[in-house]
């Protein structure tokens, strides 16, 4: 990376600024409808290594991949009555040294909606862990490897312990989910929510 030191601290901290409005803004285009028509401005579509998990939505890989698991989120989840709000919390964003790649960890909490059994709408909590690798196309950055970790989607009415899981976006002939997928068992002796967060720069 040229220029002097300070220089280059100063554009890796322009560079914790920009990826943070990155996830900042595609929290709000999920809220705002507008995550479909944003895809190619938050995603590096066009890399071969680009890639997306959502929970139990199995590994989609390529740009084209990405974006068929965003169609699909789409479909599940439009509906009337339709509620999406996404807190972020807890970040942990390590920029690499070149300046050109770098890693996050969020938190999240929030609220969905979703049809229960009965076809009625039902309210529900969900909290995970985005975990994201990002990279810089031609001085922007962008998602290349974006996963998001469910910790529990649970109905409001009966609560994490009780049900700590609901139907989530997996279909027959998706691809198969990920070996994260292990959402809060109450059964379970000890509940642990990898993967672990970024180390500091010079120890990842």
């Amino acid at each position: 990376m040229p220029g002097s030191e300070i220089e280059q601290r100063l554009a890796r901290l322009e560079s914790f600024r920009d990826i943070a409005n990155l996830q900042g803004r595609y929290n709000h285009y999920l809220q705002t409808g507008q995550i479909g028509e944003k895809l190619s401005e938050l995603f590096a579509l066009e890399n071969p290594g680009v890639r997306a998990e959502m929970g139990d939505s199995g590994l989609w890989e390529g740009g084209a991949g990405v974006v068929a698991l965003f169609q699909h989120m789409g479909r599940k989840y439009s509906m009337p009555g339709a509620l999406m709000v996404h807190m972020l919390l807890t970040p942990v964003l390590e920029v690499g040294a070149d300046n050109l790649s770098a890693r996050g960890m969020w938190n999240s909490l929030g609220t969905n909606t979703c049809k229960g059994p009965d076809g009625r709408l039902e309210a529900m909590w969900q909290a995970g862990k985005y975990d994201i690798r990002f990279c810089r196309e031609s001085g922007v950055w962008k998602y290349l490897d974006f996963r998001w970790y469910v910790i529990f989607r649970t109905p409001y009415s009966k609560g994490w312990v009780n049900q700590p899981i609901i139907d989530g976006l997996h279909e027959p002939g998706l691809p198969p989910i990920g070996d994260f997928y292990r959402p809060y068992d109450p059964a379970s002796q000890e509940n642990v929510f990898m993967p672990r967060p970024p180390e500091p720069a010079g120890r990842d």
